[in-house]
Formats: structure tokens, C-alpha cells, sequence
């Protein structure tokens, strides 16, 4: 009995022990097993689990990640590659993940889920909207070692943020008529105000901490477009204001609807100029001055015409000529016609009137749609211009809409700066 009472503790800590050792060995099969099906399964891209960048919340960043992203931002801004370059750019691209890291892990906490297909549309707007085909950019990333998953990676990440954004937040805003009237009634005072057509770069500062590394960075984007790196690639990746997706691109703005810094700033700045850096409380923006008008109202240079331009060879009998004019109903018809008298007719489709050639220019000029200007005497035979079609510039138009649009954009643009400033706050992130 004395030797069963005596060993029955040591058989409790016996017990104890191994369930001790079966919980730790648990965890480290959890911690472990990733890793060991990423060798396991893709022996040949060893690159992608060569070294740690970061990891988030148990997520991991792999520098083959960085490297990918910095490679990708490279290539689409125009910035030459250099070891120097590459050192500078690492931190903030780093930052960037960590932050597409915790932007996908809030999507999926809510269940958002991208389609494939949403992403490929995305993708296939990009290349149109760069003037190339969707097997043209995957060439293009191809040629410069990128894959294609990383631009998706990125793409992804976007779009599943914006929609948990205006999921979470769209309810919350609440925009009164009294604001928009206020709003509306301001833009109107500005028509006869110089308006700017702009872009913009905004870097968030979230702790005092971030200050000295953002000064850096905003300097070196700055000399890197003052030297003619694309602005629109270099927004898109930097920037944390909602026109990023565009590019970075604000349209016109008059000077009223501006910060009072900025609208300091813009009123120096000449046409094609980039700021210097400049702090203000949304964080530090950058901005371009793409154009200026000196006021808001309508803009004959702007006016847009749609001609059809029909030129008959020398031989023609001014008799033809006379009777195609006499006989002028449609554009369409015109065509018709001209094609029977071997005549050339080339239509430019609605273009402002600026961007038309001089003889177009002034032989259209003061007419209006279903006219036709004078026959022209050239070198290539008789020439007549009709205008198919007119638009006139209405200067910058008012809306309330538009109005409302936009405070709506700011106003969630500044929550979701805040969700994510407080998600950076609660996460576990350890850099390598």
C-alpha cells in the first residue's frame, strides 16, 4: 500500500509532463508545418521561402516579396535601377505589404473574397488605359522579371480593401443638404477664380516616429520626378489619398476648394512643375500642376468638333463639287456620297478645336453643326471641311452630385486611414 501511495505522484507529474510535451510539440508543428509543405511542395521556387522580410500576425512576407514589388514599382515608374535606388525604396515597399497583409486579413475576417475574374477585369483596364494589350503587359512584366501574381497580389489586396472600406464605413456618413448647399455655393463663388488641373501624392505620417522617414521619402519621389518618373505610377503606389487609383489625377480644382497651404503652394507652382514636400494634418502631400486657367468660365479652345473632312482629287469638275454641297444632308451620307466621286473623307471624331489641324481650325471654327465651310484650293485637289457634330466648353461645371460625391470620398477616405493606422497599432508585426 505504502509503495502504491508513494508512486502515485510521480505518476501525476509523469502524466503531466507528457501532455506538457505533446501541447509544445503541437505548437511547433503549427509553427513549423507551413514551412516544411512550402519545401516540400515547391522545391523549385526555393527563392520564395529564401529569407523573411516580416511577418504579420503569423502571416509571412518573404523578401522574394519585396524584391518583386520593388522590381514591379521600378519598371512601371520609369526609375532607374540601382543598388542605391533599390536600398531606398525596400522600406517603404515593405511598408506597403505589411499593409496589403493587414488589409486581406481584415477582408477575410468579414469574408470578402476577390473573384479571379474581378481581378483579371481590373488587369485587362490597366494595360487599355496604358495603351497595351493584356498579353502586352505580361509581357512587359515578364521582360523585367516580374510575375504576374504580384501585380494580381496587389490588385487584389485594393479591391478587397475598398469594399470592406465602403462596407464597413458607407453607413456612418451622413451628409446634410445644408453642407452641400455650403459646398455648392462656394464652388460657384470660384468660376471666376484660376482653376488647376492637378495631381497629387499623399504620404501618411502616423507617429512622430514616421517623420523623419517619411521627410526622406518624400524627398527622393520628388527628385525622382523632377528628373521624369511617371507621377501616376509613383501615386499609385505611394499614395494613401483615394485618387491613387487614378493615378493620383484631381482634375480641376479652384484655388477656394484647397487647403489654405496647398492652395498657397499651387498658386507658385507653373504648368508642368512639382511641389516640394509639404506638411499639412491629413499628412504630407506632393502635388503636380498639370494645367492652369485663369478662370473657371467657358473656354473656346476647348470647344470640341467632330469633322468630316473630304478632299477630291484635282481632275474632279467643280460642277461635282457644287452639286455634293447642294446635295449635303448627313455626315453619314456625305460619306456615302464622296466615295462615289472617288473622293477621300476622313472624319476626326469629337476633338477639341485646339488639337485640330490649323486649316480645320480655321475653316470650322464659326460654324456649327451641319455646316460646311468654304471649299479649299491645295496641292492635293479641293477640299471641303463639314462639322458633323459641336460641343462647346461650359467652363467648370457645378454639381451637387458631384458635390456630395466628394465629400462622401473624403470623408471615407479619412476612416479607412484610421481603421488601418489602428489595425498597424493592434497587429503583431516583427521585421527581419
Amino acid at each position: 500500500m505504502n509503495r502504491k501511495n508513494n508512486s502515485f505522484p510521480g505518476l501525476i507529474w509523469a502524466m503531466n509532463m507528457f501532455c506538457d510535451l505533446r501541447l509544445m510539440l503541437r505548437l511547433i508543428l503549427r509553427l513549423v508545418a507551413p514551412l516544411l509543405c512550402l519545401l516540400w511542395v515547391a522545391p523549385a521556387s526555393a527563392r520564395d521561402v529564401e529569407g523573411i522580410a516580416a511577418i504579420v500576425n503569423d502571416e509571412v512576407i518573404s523578401i522574394y516579396d519585396v524584391d518583386q514589388r520593388v522590381d514591379l514599382f521600378l519598371a512601371t515608374s520609369g526609375i532607374e535601377k540601382s543598388a542605391d535606388v533599390i536600398e531606398r525604396m525596400r522600406a517603404q515597399v515593405l511598408r506597403s505589404l505589411v499593409d496589403e497583409k493587414l488589409q486581406m486579413q481584415e477582408a477575410k475576417r468579414v469574408e470578402i473574397a476577390i473573384e479571379a475574374a474581378e481581378i483579371e477585369r481590373r488587369l485587362e483596364g490597366m494595360a487599355r488605359d496604358s495603351g497595351m494589350s493584356l498579353d502586352g503587359i505580361k509581357k512587359f512584366l515578364g521582360d523585367n522579371g516580374i510575375t504576374v501574381e504580384s501585380l494580381k497580389s496587389q490588385i487584389e489586396a485594393e479591391l478587397a480593401w475598398n469594399q470592406f472600406v465602403r462596407r464597413s464605413f458607407s453607413g456612418r456618413i451622413k451628409i446634410g443638404d445644408a453642407e452641400i448647399n455650403e459646398q455648392y455655393n462656394k464652388a460657384v463663388r470660384a468660376i471666376g477664380q484660376p482653376s488647376y488641373l492637378l495631381s497629387e501624392i499623399l504620404l501618411a505620417v502616423d507617429s512622430f516616429a514616421d517623420q523623419s522617414r517619411i521627410a526622406a521619402l518624400s524627398a527622393e519621389i520628388v527628385s525622382q520626378l523632377q528628373a521624369g518618373v511617371d507621377f501616376g505610377a509613383v501615386a499609385r503606389q505611394f499614395s494613401v489619398s483615394p485618387s491613387a487609383a487614378r493615378g493620383g489625377q484631381l482634375g480641376w480644382i479652384s484655388a477656394s476648394q484647397l487647403e489654405p497651404q496647398l492652395a498657397e503652394l499651387v498658386a507658385r507652382l507653373q504648368v508642368g512643375q512639382i511641389s516640394q514636400p509639404i506638411a499639412t494634418n491629413a499628412g504630407i502631400y506632393i502635388v503636380a500642376l498639370m494645367q492652369k486657367q485663369e478662370s473657371g468660365g467657358p473656354d473656346s479652345s476647348k470647344n470640341r468638333f467632330d469633322v468630316l473632312s473630304v478632299t477630291f482629287t484635282p481632275d474632279t469638275k467643280p460642277k461635282r463639287v457644287d452639286r455634293f454641297i447642294a446635295d449635303f444632308k448627313t455626315c453619314r451620307r456625305a460619306q456615302q456620297d464622296a466615295k462615289k466621286l472617288d473622293a477621300t473623307a476622313k472624319r476626326t471624331g469629337l476633338r477639341e478645336i485646339r488639337a485640330l489641324p490649323a486649316n480645320i481650325r480655321r475653316s470650322v471654327a464659326n460654324l456649327e453643326a451641319g455646316q460646311l465651310g468654304a471649299p479649299q484650293s491645295t496641292e492635293n485637289g479641293v477640299q471641303l471641311h463639314i462639322v458633323c457634330d459641336r460641343k462647346d466648353d461650359l467652363g467648370i461645371a457645378v454639381s451637387r452630385d458631384a458635390i456630395a460625391d466628394n465629400i462622401f470620398s473624403q470623408r471615407i477616405a479619412m476612416m479607412a486611414r484610421r481603421h488601418l493606422r489602428d489595425l498597424r497599432r493592434d497587429a503583431v508585426v516583427e521585421y527581419r
